[in-house]
């Protein structure tokens, strides 16, 4: 039964946040589990909603971790970010204290030829934006 994880369940609007003085776009996908094409669409949707009035692309940092997602919808899920990479983000950087789903998802994006900084925490990907 689901019926704890929709109870548990953070609505969408609330993973998401910007910071306009650091155009910094934050997406907290932590225990999001994505288990239909509707749902890729509710965060295509999210996503377009806070971006798209901005005149200009945005860093982006996105959290990973105890993020799922079926086998089958791998493919349309990493359309749909390159979607979005490609319109709305400058720069993108995705973490996950998981060393297994860090490999899988970098495995997934370069696959897809999809640019794919993962890193093991939130201050290792803001690090990204620094430089060195």
């Amino acid at each position: 039964m689901q019926l704890r994880q929709e109870l548990l369940a953070m609505p969408m609007s609330e993973r998401l946040s910007y910071d306009a003085n650091k155009n910094l776009f934050f997406i907290d996908f932590s225990g999001l589990s994505v288990r239909s094409a509707a749902e890729i669409e509710e965060i295509r949707q999210a996503v377009e909603k806070q971006l798209a009035p901005l005149a200009h692309k945005v860093k982006t940092i996105v959290n990973y971790d105890r993020f799922s997602i079926l086998p089958e919808l791998v493919d349309p899920y990493i359309a749909m970010v390159k979607d979005l990479m490609d319109r709305h983000y400058h720069d993108v950087t995705r973490y996950t204290s998981s060393t297994f789903l860090r490999m899988k998802l970098a495995e997934e994006f370069e696959k897809r030829q999809v640019a794919a900084q993962v890193f093991a925490s939130e201050a290792e990907a803001q690090g990204h934006f620094r430089g060195p």
